[in-house]
Protein backbone atom coordinates (compact mmCIF):
# COMPACT_ATOMS: atom_id res chain seq x y z
CA UNK A 1 0.00 0.00 0.00
CA UNK A 2 1.47 3.27 -1.05
CA UNK A 3 0.79 6.69 0.82
CA UNK A 4 -0.51 7.93 -2.53
CA UNK A 5 -3.72 5.37 -2.82
CA UNK A 6 -4.58 6.10 1.03
CA UNK A 7 -4.18 9.70 1.00
CA UNK A 8 -7.08 10.52 -0.88
CA UNK A 9 -8.87 14.61 -1.18
CA UNK A 10 -10.69 14.05 2.23
CA UNK A 11 -7.84 12.47 4.70
CA UNK A 12 -5.18 14.11 6.39
CA UNK A 13 -1.69 13.49 6.64
CA UNK A 14 1.07 14.19 9.29
CA UNK A 15 4.66 13.80 8.70
CA UNK A 16 6.93 13.59 11.63
CA UNK A 17 10.47 12.34 12.06
CA UNK A 18 10.62 10.10 15.02
CA UNK A 19 13.69 8.30 16.84
CA UNK A 20 11.89 4.80 17.86
CA UNK A 21 13.47 1.74 19.07
CA UNK A 22 10.30 0.13 18.94
CA UNK A 23 7.39 0.47 16.42
CA UNK A 24 4.61 -0.70 18.29
CA UNK A 25 3.86 2.54 20.50
CA UNK A 26 2.86 4.45 17.47
CA UNK A 27 1.75 1.53 15.31
CA UNK A 28 -1.16 0.75 18.30
CA UNK A 29 -1.97 4.67 18.36
CA UNK A 30 -2.32 5.68 14.87
CA UNK A 31 -4.42 1.93 14.76
CA UNK A 32 -6.51 3.32 17.53
CA UNK A 33 -7.85 6.86 15.66
CA UNK A 34 -7.94 4.94 12.47
CA UNK A 35 -4.83 6.23 10.96
CA UNK A 36 -2.15 4.32 9.22
CA UNK A 37 1.87 4.33 9.57
CA UNK A 38 4.11 4.57 6.76
CA UNK A 39 7.74 4.64 7.73
CA UNK A 40 10.08 5.50 5.84
CA UNK A 41 14.24 6.02 6.85
CA UNK A 42 15.20 9.50 7.25
CA UNK A 43 18.16 8.60 5.09
CA UNK A 44 16.19 7.43 2.48
CA UNK A 45 14.18 10.50 2.03
CA UNK A 46 17.65 12.74 1.91
CA UNK A 47 19.05 10.27 -0.69
CA UNK A 48 15.73 10.87 -2.78
CA UNK A 49 15.70 15.04 -2.45
CA UNK A 50 19.52 14.97 -2.94
CA UNK A 51 18.69 12.91 -6.70
CA UNK A 52 15.96 15.29 -7.47
CA UNK A 53 18.23 18.65 -7.08
CA UNK A 54 21.37 16.73 -8.76
CA UNK A 55 18.74 15.56 -11.78
CA UNK A 56 17.95 19.26 -12.04
CA UNK A 57 20.77 20.86 -11.61
CA UNK A 58 22.15 18.25 -14.61
CA UNK A 59 19.60 19.35 -16.69
CA UNK A 60 20.52 23.13 -16.01
CA UNK A 61 24.09 21.68 -17.21
CA UNK A 62 22.93 20.03 -20.19
CA UNK A 63 20.84 23.39 -20.88
CA UNK A 64 23.55 25.74 -20.75
CA UNK A 65 26.33 23.30 -22.37
CA UNK A 66 23.35 23.46 -25.66
CA UNK A 67 23.22 27.07 -25.78
CA UNK A 68 27.16 27.09 -25.14
CA UNK A 69 27.52 25.11 -28.74
CA UNK A 70 25.36 27.37 -30.02
CA UNK A 71 26.56 30.60 -28.90
CA UNK A 72 28.47 33.59 -30.18
CA UNK A 73 32.25 33.92 -29.28
CA UNK A 74 31.67 36.78 -26.92
CA UNK A 75 28.66 35.17 -24.88
CA UNK A 76 30.55 31.45 -25.08
CA UNK A 77 33.16 32.51 -22.22
CA UNK A 78 30.28 33.63 -19.79
CA UNK A 79 28.57 30.19 -20.72
CA UNK A 80 31.63 28.21 -19.68
CA UNK A 81 31.67 29.83 -16.29
CA UNK A 82 28.22 29.01 -15.68
CA UNK A 83 28.81 25.56 -16.73
CA UNK A 84 32.08 25.43 -14.63
CA UNK A 85 29.62 26.53 -11.53
CA UNK A 86 27.23 24.34 -11.77
CA UNK A 87 28.93 21.69 -12.25
CA UNK A 88 31.27 22.77 -9.21
CA UNK A 89 27.62 22.60 -7.66
CA UNK A 90 26.58 19.45 -8.87
CA UNK A 91 30.10 17.58 -7.37
CA UNK A 92 29.65 19.43 -3.86
CA UNK A 93 25.92 18.01 -3.90
CA UNK A 94 27.03 14.57 -4.79
CA UNK A 95 29.71 14.94 -1.94
CA UNK A 96 27.53 16.32 0.44
CA UNK A 97 24.97 13.46 -0.19
CA UNK A 98 27.64 10.70 0.18
CA UNK A 99 28.81 12.69 3.76
CA UNK A 100 25.36 12.34 4.79
CA UNK A 101 24.85 8.62 4.20
CA UNK A 102 28.03 7.95 6.22
CA UNK A 103 26.91 10.01 9.22
CA UNK A 104 23.53 7.83 8.71
CA UNK A 105 25.46 4.54 8.44
CA UNK A 106 27.53 5.62 11.66
CA UNK A 107 24.60 6.80 13.58
CA UNK A 108 22.85 3.34 12.22
CA UNK A 109 26.43 1.57 13.78
CA UNK A 110 26.16 3.43 17.15
CA UNK A 111 22.42 2.71 17.99
CA UNK A 112 22.98 -0.80 16.66
CA UNK A 113 25.92 -0.68 19.37
CA UNK A 114 23.37 0.63 22.26
CA UNK A 115 20.78 -1.75 21.54
CA UNK A 116 23.11 -4.71 21.64
CA UNK A 117 24.40 -3.26 25.00
CA UNK A 118 21.12 -3.35 26.37
CA UNK A 119 20.28 -6.69 25.42
CA UNK A 120 23.17 -8.21 26.84
CA UNK A 121 22.84 -6.12 30.08
CA UNK A 122 18.79 -7.77 30.20
CA UNK A 123 20.47 -11.10 29.65
CA UNK A 124 22.77 -10.97 32.08
CA UNK A 125 20.28 -9.62 34.83
CA UNK A 126 18.08 -12.25 33.44
CA UNK A 127 20.61 -15.05 34.25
Amino acid sequence: MTVSKVLLPTKVAVIAEIDEDWTTPVDTRMEGIGGTVFRRAVSEVQKQIDQENTDAMKADLAQLKAEHAEAQADRKAKLQDKINRLDAKIQAQLQKGKDRREASQRRAQAKVEVLKAKADAVRAKAS
